[in-house]
């Protein structure tokens, strides 16, 4: 066998596969909209479920995800549970679209240091509890990589919560939260 057909040969059997984030919109869903997480699991089998139950499922088949995202190659990022402060991930980019949200959540959350009632950052119960004795989120908010940046994908209430937390010296900047990250490999 020559040279040359050994290396088409060995092109054609290396398959790189590729799932673009607008592919999400051709798999099953239920009657909310939401995303089958067995097809999810299936189709993107080394994906945390943590990640696929909150970025996926829940914002695969929504208009302004899809916007963002819709070229993203989700089957080849690499996600990592990993600990950032705040002063680390306070200069994430966020949708435009997103960022009043963000802002609410921060103001709602200022107004704890003024009469020291964490459940003015009006969440849950469980959620409140959670803030007051650990100084973190429950549930990991999502990051990616893009453009070499920090980008919040999913967490614009948690984010902007610690945020007016932060900024009133309520929870230190320094604080690490855990959150989970993703870049392109």
């Amino acid at each position: 066998m020559s040279e040359v057909s050994t290396m088409t040969t060995f092109r054609n059997l290396h398959c790189e596969i590729v799932l673009k984030f607008k592919e999400l919109m051709d798999l099953s869903a239920d009657q909310a909209g939401n995303i089958e997480i067995d097809e999810l699991i299936l189709n993107l089998p080394n994906t945390p479920i943590d990640v696929l139950e909150q970025f996926y499922r829940d914002h695969g088949r929504n208009y302004q995800f899809q916007e963002q995202y819709a070229e993203l190659d989700i089957h080849n990022l690499k996600w990592e549970l990993v600990s950032l402060s705040f002063d680390e991930m306070s200069s994430a980019s966020i949708f435009p679209d997103f960022q009043g949200w963000v802002n609410t959540c921060y103001m709602k959350s200022c107004r704890v240091s003024t009469d020291l009632n964490w459940k003015l950052i009006g969440h849950t119960d469980k959620t409140v509890v959670h803030w007051e004795d650990n100084q973190t989120w429950i549930r990991s908010p999502i990051f990616l990589e893009l453009d070499y940046k920090l980008h919040l994908v999913e967490g614009h209430s948690r984010f902007g919560c610690l945020k007016g937390l932060v900024s009133k010296g309520l929870i230190p900047s320094s604080k690490s939260h855990k959150v989970w990250f993703a870049k392109s490999v």
